[in-house]
């Protein structure tokens, strides 16, 4: 597959930020199709801030090793994604990295039953079930 050429040319190169910036090009660019295909209902400017952050969170990293490493992980992950082998729950947490999606406010009856106590359950409306959360 084209991966395995771009790991064997990623150890080769001296200059691997012009690698990492063709990466978060690419990711950038298919984050539209991504959206859709998983039909995600989130804006095009929180996903790009969340694969910033996924970015940012190895901006330290110098050892040129280690980059190509991390590029052949992204370029996986991306290819992963757009083959939809990844189920909605794992790209859900990829696009949320620190809660940049704020949660939905629960329910009047999901707020009945988180009040509930553990042992206070008899008011639930079929006997003896255990609740959904």
């Amino acid at each position: 597959m084209a991966l395995r050429t771009l790991i064997k040319t990623e150890i080769n190169k001296p200059t691997v930020k012009k690698s990492v910036e063709q990466l978060y090009k690419a990711c950038l660019k298919e984050v539209p199709r991504v959206l859709a295909i998983y039909d995600f209902d989130i804006p095009y400017d929180v996903a790009k801030a969340s694969i910033k952050y996924h970015f940012k969170k190895n901006a330290h990293v110098k050892d040129s090793r280690i980059i190509s490493i991390l590029l052949a992980k992204g370029y996986t992950e991306l290819e992963e994604t757009l083959l939809q082998w990844k189920q909605r729950p794992h790209l859900a947490r990829l696009l949320n990295p620190e809660g940049l999606i704020p949660k939905r406010e629960a329910t009047p009856y999901e707020k009945v039953i988180l009040a509930l106590k553990e042992d206070d359950r008899s008011h639930l409306p079929i006997q003896g079930s255990q609740p959904f959360y």
